[in-house]
């Protein structure tokens, strides 16, 4: 299966739903005016083909979409305007439940992450350099207390033993910022002389991707690197007690493009990984033993411009990718490219 179809604002981010056919696009337009809009698309995938069924019209651009893991019927969207919009979906049909504006509507919020283990609560970052933790059952937002130099565009919370009170963010200044969660305090952050540009991709090991190596940290780089920081030092001691603790890179390895998401198979017991790598295309990833992996499959498709957006079928036997300035979606099986 390999399905190819264009939408009709720019796509950056995709998830699928829990129901294995039904997918989320968000696309972002940038006017020549300087104002941006965009939408969230809705794609039902039925054997052959991908059809959009509804497009929910958004006044400001959409960045990041994610499905809570407490809840299949939960959606949120990250917006250009500051904005952290809750959607539900139910009967096929998605509703606005609330929406949070908790920024300055100058600021972008550039991506969003439900915590593994607190049903409710999100990690959000911004084009301010900002990042903190939202509450979306009290509507409230906690800053950490140290910024990025430059926008902040991803990040990830710690999921095994000490570490699942760290959280990680990455942005432009090519810095990787750890937070403890306990006390809100910075345990350290990376310099120029681990990344050598902007840190957009950020994946910890938990109970559902890679447990064997609990003390890796995988970071994606506009440099094209995608690398494995070794945090095995902080998962014998409590975080908070090693301020100024850099974590060295145990491998890394350049993909031949920025490396902007990385998506780990939904399989139990499959430490597969998806990375989507900007301006070219997307590739699969197995992790290996001794701070190691492998890339095994590549796929660029009709993807020219940057691909921004990934998210793996549920059983993991397809993968839906999108690219930005063509405003193309694909939809193929890593089993079958090279």
């Amino acid at each position: 299966m390999r399905i190819t179809t264009h939408t009709e604002l720019p796509p950056c981010c995709v998830c699928v739903h829990a129901d294995n056919s039904t997918v989320f696009l968000g696309t972002y337009k940038l006017e020549d005016d300087g104002t941006r809009h965009g939408s969230i698309d809705v794609m039902r995938l039925d054997g052959e083909t991908l059809t959009l069924t509804s497009r929910y019209p958004t006044e400001s651009a959409v960045l990041d979409i994610k499905f809570s893991p407490f809840d299949t019927r939960m959606l949120v969207s990250a917006h250009s305007t500051g904005l952290i919009r809750v959607w539900r979906y139910k009967d096929s049909e998605l509703v606005v439940e609330q929406d949070l504006q908790l920024f300055d509507t100058e600021t972008l919020v550039t991506s969003l992450f439900f915590s593994p283990s607190q049903e409710g609560k999100l990690l959000a970052t911004l084009t301010s350099g900002e990042s903190g933790i939202v509450d979306l059952r009290t509507g409230t937002y906690e800053p950490f207390p140290t910024n990025h130099d430059l926008e902040c565009w991803t990040g990830s919370f710690g999921e095994s033993g000490e570490l699942a009170h760290v959280t990680y963010t990455g942005g432009d200044d090519g810095k990787v910022i750890a937070h403890d969660l306990r006390t809100n305090d910075k345990i350290w952050a990376t310099t120029m002389r681990q990344h050598e540009a902007g840190v957009v991709s950020i994946l910890s090991s938990g109970p559902q991707w890679n447990l064997q190596n609990p003390h890796q940290l995988w970071t994606g780089s506009y440099d094209d690197n995608l690398r494995i920081f070794d945090l095995r030092l902080m998962d014998k001691l409590n975080p908070s007690l090693l301020p100024g603790y850099i974590p060295r890179v145990a491998k890394q390895e350049n993909l031949g493009g920025g490396v902007w998401r990385l998506i780990p198979s939904p399989v139990e017991n499959d430490d597969t990984l998806l990375a989507c790598c900007m301006y070219d295309g997307a590739r699969i990833i197995d992790v290996k033993q001794d701070d190691d992996f492998e890339v095994t499959k590549y796929f660029k498709g009709a993807h020219e411009s940057m691909c921004y957006g990934g998210s793996w079928g549920v059983s993991g036997e397809f993968v839906v990718t999108c690219s930005f300035y063509d405003k193309v979606v694909e939809v193929w099986e890593p089993t079958k490219v090279n």
